[in-house]
């Protein structure tokens, strides 16, 4: 489906981009203007960082003003920070005022504080008091992310009027782009029923919003829930959308699949980075040195642990003297092990972050993976055990097979135990439980398999 949207964005830019530069260079900006109207701003904003400085500003002038923000609001964080050093005041003004309040505050949590405190200068009070409130709540959890543009209604109202209240809503600009629900509270701001749009479309005009509203106590969140339980309760539930309260029970504000799907590609990216053993902004980075200070702290703890592995070696130099064989084996081993490890732990990480397994299940989950570890190592031990016997069987005994079979079904076991448990283990202990695969998985599974392997091959053959 990305790539999909990606090739038809290709096929878009190669469509609208000559002709926008084309209407520039004529400076025949009425006919510009009228065929923007038919670029989908999405688009538009993918294609905008082909434009030089002075035709971007040209080209969000000639926007309507509803296409503008919509544009605004996809638009890059860089390209924003040059629109808003490059417009005039009043449009600055314009644009901040009618974003959507999660965009805003997404927006001016990367803005410099002097930046901030002059766009504060050009918004309306209501508008910064919003944005201070929400910029008030600790990054990564629901209040921090969700959005304060929603209407609220009362139950005495009649479907017919709640239809009224938010057309008018919507033309005042208080609700949301995306309307999936309704939020019936008291005169408290309390949260007392949810109804959805379609519900309220289908009933007759004259029924009270009290007989058509579920109970709130069936779907709504905290403003400290961490977006990660966010996310899973979205996907349990299948929501379009979930209001957000405070202890009170009073609404504070309502976040929408949208935004769901936004933080699931960001936990998404943080995972894979994690496993990688670097950080997620190691993707976006530009600078070498910034790049490299991010992998070095997993790559210190690969090293540290390789440089064990090459004591436990030096220990059994004399084995690996006597039978220089038993070395062209031991890459192969280590990195089966390493491979196995790998995809356990990627799969107990990814069940764990979704819900489908939790700490209870550690015992479970380990002693399958023990199983699974158990018969992929007998499967490869035995072919491994055949190609020694294949490539040394006239100078070794029949020992030597068995030693490199044995070794390679030990470091799978050992691998694929460890990689299920180890997610497990930090995760008990407050760690991210993404930092257990990569250089910790593979770093483990070389101790453990070399170790093993040569005291196998010191042990039987010596």
């Amino acid at each position: 489906m990305r790539n999909h949207r990606g090739q038809r964005s290709l096929e878009i830019l190669a469509l609208f981009l000559p002709e926008i530069k084309e209407l520039l260079e004529k400076k025949d900006f009425p006919q510009l203007k009228d065929f923007l109207k038919k670029v989908p701003s999405l688009d538009l904003a993918e294609g905008f960082k082909s434009l030089s400085l002075t035709e971007k500003i040209l080209v969000f002038k000639l926007l309507s003003a509803q296409k503008a923000i919509e544009l605004f609001e996809n638009l890059r964080f860089e390209e924003q920070s040059l629109l808003l050093n490059n417009l005039a005041n009043e449009e600055v003004s314009q644009v901040l005022n009618e974003m959507s309040a999660d965009q805003r505050v997404k927006l001016f949590k990367d803005l410099p504080q002097r930046v901030v405190k002059r766009l504060f200068g050009m918004m309306r009070k209501e508008e910064v008091e919003d944005v201070r409130r929400l910029l008030s709540y600790r990054e990564g959890t629901a209040g921090a992310f969700m959005t304060t543009d929603f209407i609220e209604l009362k139950k005495e109202l009649t479907a017919k009027n709640a239809i009224l209240r938010l057309q008018e809503g919507r033309k005042a600009g208080q609700a949301q782009q995306d309307i999936y629900s309704v939020y019936v509270t008291d005169d408290e701001h309390r949260l007392t029923g949810t109804l959805s749009l379609q519900e309220l479309l289908l009933a007759a005009p004259d029924m009270p919003i009290r007989d058509l509203m579920s109970p709130a106590e069936l779907i709504k969140i905290t403003h400290d829930m961490p977006r990660e339980e966010v996310a899973k309760w979205f996907s349990k539930y299948d929501l379009l959308d979930v209001p957000v309260v405070d202890e009170a029970d009073r609404l504070l504000g309502i976040i929408t699949i949208d935004d769901i799907v936004d933080v699931i590609q960001q936990e998404a990216t943080e995972d894979i980075a994690k496993m990688a053993g670097t950080k997620a902004e190691d993707i976006a980075a530009r600078s070498t040195f910034r790049i490299a200070r991010l992998r070095l702290p997993w790559l210190i703890t690969t090293l540290i642990g390789e440089l064990v592995v090459s004591v436990i070696i030096k220990h059994y130099e004399f084995t690996l003297s006597k039978i220089v064989a038993l070395a062209s084996f031991l890459p192969l081993i280590a990195a089966m092990g390493g491979n196995v490890g790998a995809q356990s732990a990627t799969i107990v990480v990814r069940s764990l972050a979704t819900g489908h397994i939790q700490q209870k299940d550690m015992a479970r989950t380990v002693f399958k993976e023990f199983r699974v570890g158990v018969l992929l190592g007998v499967c490869y031990g035995i072919v491994l055990a055949v190609m020694a016997f294949s490539l040394y069987g006239d100078r070794f005994e029949l020992f030597f097979p068995i030693v490199v079979g044995l070794g390679m079904c030990t470091s799978m076991i050992v691998a694929s135990t460890a990689g299920a448990a180890e997610p497990f283990v930090l995760s008990r202990f407050g760690v991210d439980p993404a930092t257990a695969t990569g250089p910790l998985i593979t770093t483990t599974t070389d101790l453990v398999s070399t170790s093993a392997y040569l005291v196998l091959a010191t042990w039987i053959l010596l």
